[in-house]
């Protein structure tokens, strides 16, 4: 076999795997229920802004979507308010043609948050990656909230968001919202979240 169709194959094989554990990793990730206490545990900062822009483009060729929220509030005091604080996640908004004939297909994994300009979020934010500095949310997909209509809600429908936490010191109405499926108050689970974050520095 000629040298180069030889490297162009191993090559192939070699995107062709990273692609795999990449999506074999994003599904496990996806599948791996946090409750809150969990999401704030593991988070760096919790923001809870609006997103003013998303972006793509590419880091020493690697694929990245960028976002940067307009900060209302930090809920581990890590971020000030009114400012923005922006970073990158892994993969691209949609493919992209490389201009050559050929489409790059490194998009957001499945099981990642997904960003929209415009939109008010709760970003429990993991810290940024040592080798590469992107960065997402805790506990993926599950870790960013749009707030809409007062309400509070992840990609995943708050699906186990409130599973196995201790209820005893819990307030009448934040009972009431971990027995509510779905969409919770806005009001509720942020003071909720504070008391979290207090607990947590004990």
């Amino acid at each position: 076999m000629p040298t180069g169709k030889l490297f162009s194959r191993i090559s192939l094989l070699a995107t062709l795997a990273a692609a795999a554990l990449l999506s074999v990793s994003a599904h496990a990730m996806k599948l791996k229920s946090q409750n809150l206490e969990q999401l704030v545990t593991a988070s760096e900062s919790i923001l809870l802004g609006q997103v003013v822009s998303v972006t793509d483009g590419f880091q020493n060729n690697a694929p990245y979507t960028e976002v940067t929220i307009r900060v209302g509030n930090d809920a581990k005091g890590k971020v000030k308010e009114d400012t923005e604080y922006t970073f990158r996640q892994f993969g691209l908004l949609k493919p992209r043609s490389m201009g050559n004939g050929k489409v790059y297909l490194g998009v957001t994994p499945e099981g990642f948050a997904k960003w929209h300009e415009g939109e008010q979020v709760v970003a429990f934010m993991y810290k940024k990656a040592s080798m590469t500095g992107f960065q997402t949310t805790a506990g993926m997909a599950q870790g960013k909230f749009v707030v809409s209509n007062d309400k509070v809600m992840n990609a995943v429908n708050n699906y186990g968001l409130f599973e196995g936490m201790d209820t005893s010191n819990m307030s009448a109405e934040e009972q009431n919202m971990i027995t509510n499926p779905g969409a919770v108050s806005s009001a509720t689970f942020m003071g909720y979240v504070g008391k979290l974050v207090e607990e947590s520095k004990k």
